[in-house]
């Protein structure tokens, strides 16, 4: 959508990362939203997020928008837009500054969206709000309100998670590992930061594809992911360019050498980000059962310490019936924080 949206006084433009100052009101937002809504939670970090406008991303087509009300930015719409596999789906980020709220913005903001997603043929329409999960912090119960009330349904739960990097005593952690490892004596393991080894990388795509399907996505309908080496060097390429550094961990199924379990942290170059984000840990239905998940994960944590001292916190997200998962994050530390609610709106 090129051309400009107006409700009342609001104006909806593409932001464009070459305008500075608008970029930096949209961040400033962001951190208006976050002390609002959910102060416990990772804070946005403002290199990535500049880099990530002027970032193309495989697999995943992004479109960033600016609400502003005279002369003030009032809103932010991010659009993902799978491209190649699930042609169907459109993805968003909606916020709206807690100073501006309850006068349309967020309803004008949607009506781009909608006409976004259904413009580039999109059928399957979903956007998260945050919610509070069992005796953690309270959070606005108005997201909710408003995806229902404009049709969206709830699809799938994520609970937020949070761990300090020191968070289990050296006795504690030793004991999981000597377990791991008992459990584990046919595999290998791997760590590295940045682009996979060569000889890991196609096992890796193999397992890549499978974390579609293997994990839980409620009632949204996602296909298997066609991951190869080359789309899979493009993602590493993408995440070096918003200054984010993987820090993975591999175990290493030694007959065959092929990668059985995969972890995978992000970190930032900011120096002064002292969180990292947990992404996909998986494991090959037919290599369970050894504890992989626990020795990759355990492993990536070390890592994690030696290369990045100044990281005090790992944040991660788990299906809310993700048991297995959820299970071993506990024996690492991870305390529930809240949840991100998935909605979903059928066009």
């Amino acid at each position: 959508m090129d051309d400009p949206r107006h409700t009342r006084h609001m104006e909806i433009t593409p932001l464009h990362p070459d305008d500075h100052d608008a970029v930096g009101d949209v961040f400033a937002l962001m951190h208006a939203v976050r002390a609002a809504d959910a102060p416990e939670g990772p804070a946005p970090v403002e290199q990535s997020f500049r880099a990530g406008l002027r970032q193309k991303r495989p697999g995943l087509d992004v479109t960033h928008y600016a609400a502003t009300d005279g002369g003030a930015v009032v809103g932010y719409l991010g659009i993902g837009l799978l491209v190649g596999d699930n042609p169907h789906l459109a993805m968003a980020e909606l916020m709206v500054h807690p100073g501006h709220r309850r006068r349309g913005h967020g309803a004008a903001l949607l009506d781009c969206y909608v006409d976004h997603a259904s413009a580039h043929g999109r059928t399957d329409l979903t956007a998260g709000t945050l919610t509070a999960w069992g005796d953690g912090p309270r959070r606005p119960t108005a997201g909710v309100a408003f995806l229902e009330r404009n049709g969206f349904t709830l699809a799938l739960v994520n609970v937020r998670r949070r761990s300090r990097t020191d968070a289990l005593t050296p006795e504690t952690e030793r004991r999981l590992w000597d377990r791991a490892r008992a459990a584990s004596a046919d595999y290998d393991v791997r760590t590295w930061t940045g682009p996979a080894p060569d000889d890991l990388i196609e096992s890796i795509c193999r397992l890549d594809a499978l974390s579609r399907t293997e994990v839980p996505t409620g009632d949204i309908a996602l296909e298997a992911d066609a991951v190869d080496v080359e789309r899979a060097r493009a993602k590493e390429a993408a995440t070096a360019a918003v200054h984010q550094v993987p820090v993975k961990a591999a175990a290493v199924h030694r007959a065959t050498g092929e990668v059985a379990a995969l972890t995978d942290v992000h970190a930032y170059e900011d120096p002064a980000a002292t969180h990292a984000t947990q992404g996909i840990t998986i494991a090959d239905p037919a290599h369970r059962g050894h504890r992989l998940g626990m020795l990759v994960k355990l492993a990536n944590l070390r890592q994690l310490r030696q290369r990045f001292p100044r990281v005090e916190e790992v944040w991660t997200e788990n299906a809310d019936v993700n048991d297995h998962m959820v299970a071993i994050n506990t024996e690492l530390g991870y305390e529930a924080v809240d949840a991100l609610s998935v909605y979903q709106r059928r066009l």
